[in-house]
């Protein structure tokens, strides 16, 4: 019965961790549009900055680092504003990891209880 509920904790927590550390969204999608509008308005037509820069927008840090030019902040104001966003961001994957890490050691607990009954 331990192992089992070892087993079934380990792949919840696995499932999960690894879901919003792989699947779930670090930016709304809101919040990337509006960021890749920005980019566009900055860059016009230059295609290599267009390419360069799109990509990013899945990031928090540029799309703190873009709402920042938008409201015209000076540089302190936005390096606070990029740097809680990366803060935030770089605790959202502590959690994550450290949920995929809890499950694995369930995983290996429940692992070591089978190895000592058989």
């Amino acid at each position: 019965m331990r192992k089992l509920l070892l087993v079934i904790i380990g792949l919840a927590l696995l499932g999960f961790g690894g879901y919003r550390q792989f699947a779930g969204a670090g930016v709304s999608a809101a919040d990337q549009a509006r960021c890749e509008e920005q980019v566009r308005a900055q860059s016009g037509t230059d295609a290599e900055a267009l390419a360069l820069l799109l990509p990013k927008c899945s990031d928090t840090g540029m799309v703190a680092m873009m709402d920042a030019q938008a409201s015209g902040d000076d540089a302190q104001a936005a390096a606070r504003r990029i740097s809680q966003a990366n803060q935030g961001d770089l605790t959202a994957h502590l959690v994550d990891w450290a949920m995929i890490g809890a499950g694995l050691a369930a995983l290996a607990a429940a692992a070591a209880l089978n190895r000592r009954r058989a």
